[in-house]
């Protein structure tokens, strides 16, 4: 458990983001911390950087946009932590839910959600705004921050902040990617072989005892980097067979 040493903020009961925090935290049930408790591990950063790059291998552009976005918004996100060092909602309030750790400090703004953030536009990019699975994919994530608000570990501004640098983030990444010889690149054989020895290495960090926050969500260590192989197999049969 980590420990808190900064200043503790007054927190009224009738602050509207207690009250929100409060509306969800204290909705817990056991469905809901089986669903959010898996769930709000889609924002871990590792398993964010596998989609990433699984979607390098259908779309370059755009999974490499949304790669550097991740690492970018991750970077800004992290130093506001350290600028600001928020407290957690177990450091200052009593009778909190938690799904996973106990963590205690650098709250504001939660890098899961940032992440998820990222892969919200990312999936509108990879579809569009009409198809429904832009919206299904998208709605996970938003999901999947709102998790880390039920899971105890997060105020709703930590989580609504995080959600708005990612999806800045992606949409600017986005837009100057567009200056990228992508299509230069994607002439190369390289352009999917790379790509593939990234998902490959990142799937065998995650499948091979990577701890994924929060610790319920740790199936998604096992499911996602099978997964991930099945894709990148059917992709590597695909293209010798091109090539041939």
């Amino acid at each position: 458990m980590q420990s808190y040493t900064g200043s503790l903020p007054h927190m009224p009961e009738t602050n509207d983001g207690y009250m929100l925090f409060r509306l969800i935290n204290d909705a817990h049930t056991p469905a809901g911390d089986l669903f959010f408790g898996l769930v709000s591990g889609l924002g871990d950063g590792l398993i964010v950087a596998l989609l990433c790059s699984v979607l390098m291998l259908f779309r370059l552009r755009l999974g490499i946009a949304a790669l550097a976005a991740y690492l970018l918004s991750g970077l800004v996100t992290q130093l506001i932590k350290r600028l600001f060092d928020m407290p957690r909602p177990p450091a200052v309030l009593e009778h909190v839910h938690v799904l996973g750790s106990t963590l205690t400090s650098h709250s504001f703004p939660s890098g899961h959600s940032t992440s998820d953030g990222v892969m919200v536009l990312a999936a509108f990019l990879l579809w569009s705004v009409k198809d429904w699975r832009s919206w299904a994919a998208g709605g996970l994530f938003v999901l999947a921050a709102i998790g880390r608000v039920y899971g105890g570990v997060h105020f709703p501004v930590d989580a609504m902040t995080g959600l708005f640098i990612g999806i800045v983030t992606m949409w600017a990444l986005w837009h100057w990617s567009k200056a990228w010889p992508v299509s230069t690149w994607e002439q190369s054989q390289w352009s999917w072989k790379i790509p593939g020895l990234i998902v490959a290495i990142e799937a065998a960090v995650l499948g091979l005892g990577y701890q994924v926050q929060p610790s319920t969500a740790q199936p998604l260590a096992v499911a996602l980097p099978l997964a991930a192989l099945m894709i990148l197999m059917q992709v590597w049969k695909g293209r010798l067979t091109h090539e041939q």
